[in-house]
């Protein structure tokens, strides 16, 4: 599947649309500017960002897991009842950073696959089709900035 057949199962576009373009040269200040905005008072956990190359380039990208952050006192307050809010930044060889995806999951993990990580996303049934109360497990690719499904569950 291509990244919009992607957007429309699992990842909303992001609030800010101008933002997705936006080069920054630091995500984690970027996302902490944004937590701050809609809590005040967050205290981050240990799963708040992850440091890994999620798309095989070489370079470090930065992935961060909002339902890590206890707002004003709520642990997982920026949750919602289809999971948490994940951001995916991509580092560029020019230096600083840029949102590539944004989606609301209950967790991911990352797996290498034929010498490549991909990202195991598990997200809300609706991301796969369905209507129950399982988990949508969706196996993604990411090639430069281009999410691709490989597999859902």
């Amino acid at each position: 599947m291509t990244t919009l057949a992607l957007l429309s199962a699992a990842f909303a576009a992001s609030a800010l649309p101008a933002r997705a373009a936006e080069i920054v040269p630091d995500a984690l200040a970027a996302v902490e500017a944004e937590v701050a905005g809609r809590c005040k008072s967050a205290i981050y956990g240990a799963d708040f960002a992850d440091s890994i190359d999620f798309n095989n380039d070489g370079l470090v990208d930065a992935i961060f897991n909002l339902g890590a952050v206890n707002c004003d006192g709520v642990p997982g307050g920026l949750c919602g009842n289809v999971g948490c809010p994940h951001e995916f930044y991509i580092r560029v060889a020019e230096g600083g950073y840029f949102l590539a995806a944004t989606a609301d999951l209950y967790g991911y993990t990352m797996k290498k696959r034929f010498g490549n990580m991909v990202l195991e996303l598990k997200a809300n049934a609706a991301s796969c089709g369905r209507s129950d109360s399982e988990y949508c497990t969706m196996t993604i690719r990411v090639r430069n900035a281009r999410f691709e499904t490989i597999s859902k569950k």
